[in-house]
């Protein structure tokens, strides 16, 4: 519950943006110098900038200056000790981006298993879905629902041979015969099954309508015998569509009391049933995520996979593969990380490993992993409520203008100030994501204006990020000098 009240500490401080005036310049760009001084510059030209001990000024700018913020030459990264003290202006409340959850929810028919307190997976990660997006701390938060699997439109309802199938078999007419008194397991010859195990043809008794794996004999009690099964279902139904997944349930909407219990509805009607067609499911949740962020780029948009199972379904189904899928997303533009949430009893047979690989490849560290025998509900809350929190001190909206005026993105600097009443410090602008600092942090915009982007975004490294997640107040200073760490 930490970060539930990193999250409110953030609010609770107030977060404020300071327009410089430094100098009323009329029209152009915000920039220029002191208290008193003079501004003789417009937009992000060149120039040099003097000061003297009174706090006057004159400057034309900063764009084209050795060390300007586009230069990119220098190295290293850090606190400053708190910018121009001569710039000065009025205050507003600064907006952090808007945040927007897909969630992508396992719903397989391993989720119906019953946990120790006399519930099933399902109840208990439900009820902790519902509780959160019922919660205060999330409203205004956009959340979207879809899950896996979906059924797969082209499979045939029955079949009675593996070509009906396709892709989606075999048909499921034969099966391991060792492992049949725990786990039904199709195949097609001995070779899909364990060392020494055969494939065999599967029965259905006579009196009873169970399966069983002896054709010809008796079945136990008074079910009768052993009847060949002619006719069964593709042992693969489920969808490896990434259309299918990218088609939210629920559309991604803001929280309040109307969509709470539109997604509380979506719920109730699910009843957990099927595979785990990780591949498909996670593609989609990352399309769905993409394509949001594109039609809302001021928002930061993040997949959340939440599963209980290893893929049993779609390609890849290896830890790699799936890393590799999340680490496109991140990767790419708009960058799409992936948090995963998983829920497994103590013999996982590599779950964890396999979902800190997605999470690392996502760009989240890594997996949030909940045993059964723990109070499944509350841990799934405390993740869900970390997820909110980790993706809310870390980037916030590049500020408007005054009416008539355009920003100058070389005139912008963040500042933070610790809730322990320590001195404000200025975070160093480090140009992008590749340049932070692992122990200093720093800043960058999501789009470099160097390359003649308009930024939407202004973006912590997360070093800085981890601070700013321990609370206190942050200010954007536009109108001085960006600051950037000092040359090595």
């Amino acid at each position: 519950m930490e970060n539930r009240s990193t999250m409110v500490a953030l609010a609770a401080t107030g977060i404020c943006v300071i327009f410089a005036a430094c100098g009323g310049a009329d029209g152009g760009s915000v920039s220029g110098g002191g208290t008193g001084g003079a501004s003789t510059g417009a937009g992000a030209g060149s120039g040099t900038s003097s000061e003297n001990g009174s706090g006057t000024s004159a400057s034309t700018g900063y764009g084209d200056e050795p060390g300007g913020i586009n230069a990119a030459s220098s190295s290293g990264a850090g606190e400053g000790a708190g910018g121009d003290a001569s710039c000065a202006g009025e205050t507003s409340t600064a907006e952090l981006v808007p945040l927007d959850l897909y969630i992508m929810l396992d719903a397989s028919g391993s989720m119906d298993e019953q946990l120790s307190r006399g519930i099933t997976k399902w109840d208990a990660v439900t009820d902790a879905l519902e509780a959160f997006f019922t919660d205060e701390q999330s409203v205004g938060l956009g959340v979207g629902l879809q899950y896996f699997p979906l059924p797969d439109d082209d499979v045939p309802l029955s079949c009675t041979s593996n070509e009906e199938c396709g892709d989606n078999g075999p048909c499921a007419l034969r099966v391991c015969h060792d492992s049949f008194s725990t786990t039904v397991q199709v195949c097609v010859t001995d070779a899909d099954c364990g060392a020494g195990d055969t494939c065999v043809d599967l029965g259905v008794c006579s009196r009873r309508n169970r399966l069983c794996a002896d054709v010809g004999e008796s079945c136990e009690g008074t079910a009768g015998t052993c009847m060949k099964v002619t006719r069964s279902n593709c042992a693969n139904p489920d969808s490896c569509v990434v259309e299918d997944y990218a088609t939210p349930a629920v559309p991604i909407t803001p929280l309040d009391a109307a969509s709470a219990e539109v997604l509380v509805r979506s719920i109730d009607r699910k009843t957990p049933d099927g595979g785990t067609p990780t591949a498909g499911a996670l593609s989609g949740a990352l399309a769905q995520a993409r394509a949001h962020a594109e039609q809302n780029p001021t928002h930061r948009v993040v997949a959340v996979l939440a599963t209980d199972g290893m893929p049993t379904e779609c390609s890849p189904k290896d830890a790699d593969g799936l890393a590799e899928l999340a680490a496109g997303a991140v990767n790419g533009s708009p960058s799409i990380s992936t948090f995963v949430i998983g829920v497994f009893d103590g013999n996982d047979d590599g779950a964890q490993a396999t979902l800190d690989r997605i999470a690392v490849g996502g760009g989240t560290e890594s997996a949030f992993f909940i045993d059964t025998s723990s109070d499944v509900t509350q841990a799934f809350l405390d993740a869900l409520t970390e997820i909110r929190g980790k993706s809310l001190a870390c980037e916030y909206q590049v500020p408007a203008p005054s009416s008539g005026q355009t920003l100058d993105y070389d005139t912008l600097n963040v500042q933070h100030t610790p809730t322990d009443g320590g001195a404000a410090t200025t975070i160093f602008y480090v140009a992008d994501e590749a340049r932070c600092d692992a122990a200093a942090g720093g800043w960058y915009y999501d789009v470099d204006p160097a390359t003649g982007g308009t930024p939407t975004k202004i973006v912590m490294c997360p070093a800085t990020c981890t601070r700013f997640q321990a609370g206190g107040q942050v200010q954007l200073n536009v109108g001085c000098k960006t600051e950037i760490p000092p040359v090595n």
